[in-house]
């Protein structure tokens, strides 16, 4: 089915890509922009509140929007347990990255690399990073396009155009500020989106008591799932310990949203965002499976995917919206601006981001003599660079999209050799630069081996089946249910393959692909504390301790002296050091040597 939008929905759609420009030209305008602090960290003058916003749908994109409701839909909803895996990244990432980054006053988080570790590895790890942000924003930009195209008919390259140029123009005039600001106006929109669907959704099924029951009938109320199995896609422990680290390394070691601490005003503002952010990510996804629960109801009997209305679930949230307001002038045009605002968020705070790190951590230093107007002018240049260089991605992915699955599976084995990175810098003083590069070269190699094989050896579905015993006749021609729509209808995905190695495909290769993150930031640690100790370890007297973690001393502050010089490894901390982690104003680690 394809529902072309309304003359109003068309109306409504631009306004809101209209007033998203006009942000960006109010700060360009009336903001302060004249210096790369203003345009790059708001000169550390930002409220809380607005901070807070920015880094929950910085995180919830697109891939929540259409992706995480589309998954509860077809596997059922144990992801929901994300919401209280926030609880070790917050803690982490508030007590442990955030006051080290803010002491160090930080613009590009890979700076501390260089510092910590020299410069082949900050490059390195920022070079990870920059392919990450893109290959990520591209399908970002993308998939939306995708899913609109065939559910509205709205035009690919012109939803990608629409998407990349809005994003980058109020990005590049406006700097960080207009991003933060935008992504708060988005929000609303972006929320209303699900609360909307939601709501109408169960008024349609009888309230949302009928939801949970027409779930479970179906197999589909399993919340929690104990099961120790690592190959099981979404247990308990896969979502909680999986998605844990990954939401560590996505909030604790990433441009994107490190940048948004950086803009705060005090550490200790900084680590409130950094908790609250966290658990308002895992509310805003929690959310977003209600939504997919909700779809399951609304469509039960009659699965879209089966019968081939929709072509991929991706595209469900998209259907829905059409199904349940394509006759309401304007309702559909506002929902799917909520899609806009999903990618729109996490595209302009991506090339914020990579014009960030290529400023800092390769133009500045190269030419340290740019004034900064100059280095701003040039930042500016370089948003404009990314903003086309992700569109190009878009169009790239969409002219091949068989790649579009080795793409999606790249950007999760990235984030764990940047975690385990950052990890040995702050905690293990006794890491070195080469431990540092061939742990993550190692971890990179590792992960890539690992999804390639999944990729060709799938493991077995795990989704609960979906039905069409309940469709009108009229749905579909008894001559279209073929074999394949018999194989989606007992909850497989593609023809059955037998598997003549069995063995080597659930043992090794079926591994919950939440675990990636794990996997390759211990394997980054294990080895590079393998390679530096092999190498020459670095003294840990010779550190500077604003480098390290100030957790450890926190915990070790009652031991004897003897004691706690070796449960530090001989970093040479003050003794009111203790303070650094708790609250702003009281980090005052004393320098041993200037950076």
């Amino acid at each position: 089915m394809v529902a072309y939008l309304s003359a109003i929905d068309y109306v409504v759609l631009s306004t809101f890509l209209l007033l998203s420009a006009a942000i960006g030209i109010y700060h360009a305008w009336g903001g302060r922009q004249r210096t790369a602090n203003e345009y790059l960290l708001a000169g550390r003058s930002m409220h809380p509140v607005p901070v807070t916003i920015s880094v929950v749908v910085s995180v919830l994109s697109a891939v929540t929007f259409l992706g995480t409701t589309a998954d509860t839909y077809i596997n059922g909803p144990q992801y929901w347990v994300v919401l209280p895996a926030k609880i070790f990244p917050m803690m982490i990432v508030a007590f442990s990255f955030v006051p080290v980054f803010y002491k160090l006053k930080l613009t590009s988080i890979f700076e501390y690399l260089g510092m910590r570790f020299g410069r082949a590895v900050q490059l390195l790890g920022m070079a990870l990073n920059c392919v990450y942000l893109i290959l990520y924003l591209g399908v970002v930009v993308y998939g939306p396009a995708l899913a609109l195209n065939a559910v509205t008919g709205l035009s690919i390259p012109g939803s990608i155009l629409a998407a990349g140029v809005v994003c980058t123009f109020y990005t590049t005039i406006g700097g960080i500020k207009a991003v933060l600001w935008a992504d708060v106006f988005q929000s609303g929109i972006f929320l209303a989106g699900f609360l909307v669907t939601i709501i109408a959704s169960c008024i349609h099924v009888g309230g949302l008591a009928e939801v949970f029951r027409i779930n479970a009938r179906d197999g589909r109320g399993t919340f929690v799932d104990f099961r120790l199995d690592p190959t099981i896609r979404h247990s308990f422990w896969t979502v909680f310990i999986g998605f844990g680290f990954l939401m560590t390394s996505y909030t604790g070691t990433n441009q994107i949203i490190v940048q948004r601490f950086m803009t705060c005003r005090s550490l200790r503002q900084s680590q409130l965002v950094a908790c609250f952010g966290n658990l308002l990510i895992g509310v805003g996804e929690a959310i977003a499976v209600l939504t997919g629960f909700c779809m399951y109801a609304y469509y039960a009997g009659c699965d879209p995917y089966t019968v081939g209305a929709v072509q991929k679930p991706d595209q469900l949230m998209a259907y829905i919206i059409i199904d349940l307001f394509n006759r309401t002038p304007g309702m559909s045009g506002f929902l799917i601006s909520a899609v806009f605002s999903a990618s729109l968020s996490t595209i302009s705070s991506g090339i914020n981001a990579l014009a960030t790190m290529v400023g800092q951590d390769v133009i500045k230093p190269r030419f340290p003599e740019l004034t900064d107007r100059k280095f701003t002018v040039i930042l500016k240049l370089v948003s404009v660079a990314f903003g086309f260089v992700i569109i190009a991605m878009a169009f790239l992915a969409s002219r091949f999209g068989g790649l579009l699955q080795i793409v999606l599976s790249l950007i999760g084995i990235l984030n764990g050799p940047i975690l385990g990175v950052f990890t040995m810098g702050i905690y293990l003083p006794w890491s070195n630069s080469k431990g540092a590069i061939g742990g993550m070269i190692t971890a990179f190699l590792v992960g890539v081996w690992l999804k390639i094989g999944a990729l060709v050896y799938p493991p077995p579905s795990q989704a609960p089946p979906l039905y069409v015993d309940q469709c009108p006749i009229d749905v579909f021609n008894v001559t279209d249910i073929d074999i394949t729509a018999a194989y989606r209808v007992l909850g497989a995905t593609s023809d059955p393959v037998v598997e003549e190695d069995g063995e080597v495909a659930t043992t090794i290769y079926a591994l919950s692909y939440a675990y990636y993150t794990l996997l390759t930031a211990v394997i980054t640690v294990v080895v590079g504390l393998v390679v530096s100790l092999l190498t020459g370890p670095t003294d840990p007297a010779k550190i500077n301790p604003d480098l390290m973690s100030p957790v450890g001393h926190m915990l070790c502050c009652c031991l004897p002296k003897r004691h706690r010089d070796k449960t530090l490894c001989g970093v040479e901390y003050s003794d009111d050091a203790n303070d650094a982690s708790i609250g702003g104003e009281a980090f005052t680690l004393e320098v041993t040597e200037k950076l």
